[in-house]
């Protein structure tokens, strides 16, 4: 009779992939309240608008704005960043997401034709041209809401200095 010998592997009860540790990372990260002004100016803004209906609405109306101004700055975010992907990659994205039956796929290949240099500088200037045009809205986006944050932090200390809070004299 032969015994073999027994082994024992340690454990894996610590080890996290690449992705585990993303998804915790951004559980974490949904965890945590986002500040639009900072915690103490956010705080007081709700104490101002629970207490005066006048400061709620017009801070509310200057939150949706500001709200608005953050889906159009990451809509031209995602535009810019798929117009700067390579055209192929852009191309097999988009024929990625289309449903195919399997006939056609079998005869489906990936083929690349020859392009004739001039109208790929063409192609390349007119989307750059595009790229510059999104990127100057998305500038001028990001000024109007830091426009509306300013005016945001001021509705707050500007209701801080009339209610005349000697421990937040500024």
């Amino acid at each position: 009779m032969k015994i073999s010998p027994v082994i024992n592997l340690p454990k894996a009860e610590g080890f996290q992939t690449n992705s585990d540790k993303r998804l915790d990372q951004k559980q974490s990260k949904d965890d945590e309240p986002e500040y639009v002004l900072s915690e103490f100016l956010d705080a007081k803004a709700q104490q101002f608008s629970d207490e005066d209906a006048n400061f709620a609405g017009h801070y509310e109306n200057l939150e949706k704005v500001y709200d608005d101004l953050e889906r159009k700055i990451n809509v031209l975010q995602e535009q810019i960043s798929k117009l700067n992907q390579d055209p192929i990659q852009r191309h097999l994205q988009l024929n990625s997401h289309n449903p195919v039956t399997q006939n056609s796929n079998k005869n489906q290949s990936l083929t690349m034709l020859p392009e004739h240099a001039g109208v790929k500088r063409y192609r390349d200037s007119q989307q750059q041209d595009h790229i510059d045009i999104l990127l100057k809205q998305l500038n001028e986006l990001q000024s109007k809401q830091a426009q509306v944050k300013q005016q945001m932090i001021d509705m707050v200390i500007t209701e801080l200095k009339q209610r005349d809070n000697e421990e937040y004299k500024l």
